[in-house]
C-alpha cells in the first residue's frame, strides 16, 4: 500500500500588504531606513520600497537622516468555504 500524502490546508491566496513607516539616524540613510523598518512592528517584512530622504543641516555638515518608506509583507486570506471534490 503506497504512503499516504498529507492533506494540504486549505488556504486562500497570498496578499501582500503595505505599511508606511518612517524612521531617524544621526549616522547613516542606511540606518534611517532599517529604524522605520523595526518602527513599522511588522514581523517578517519581504521588501522595502524608499519613497524620500532627508536630512537636516550643523552648518555644513548633515547632522540628522530621515527616511519615508513603505515596509511589504505577506498575509494569507483565510476562505470560509470549502472547495468542491
Amino acid at each position: 500500500m503506497p504512503a499516504r500524502r498529507p492533506r494540504k490546508s486549505v488556504a486562500g491566496p497570498i496578499v501582500v500588504r503595505l505599511v508606511e513607516a518612517t524612521g531617524t539616524s544621526t549616522k547613516s540613510w542606511d540606518a534611517a531606513v532599517l529604524a522605520a523598518v523595526k518602527a513599522s512592528k511588522v514581523k517578517t517584512p519581504v521588501g522595502v520600497e524608499v519613497g524620500r530622504l532627508w536630512a537636516e543641516l550643523e552648518g555644513a555638515e548633515l547632522s540628522r537622516y530621515h527616511a519615508s518608506v513603505k515596509v511589504a509583507y505577506r498575509e494569507v486570506q483565510r476562505t470560509s468555504f470549502r472547495p468542491s471534490r
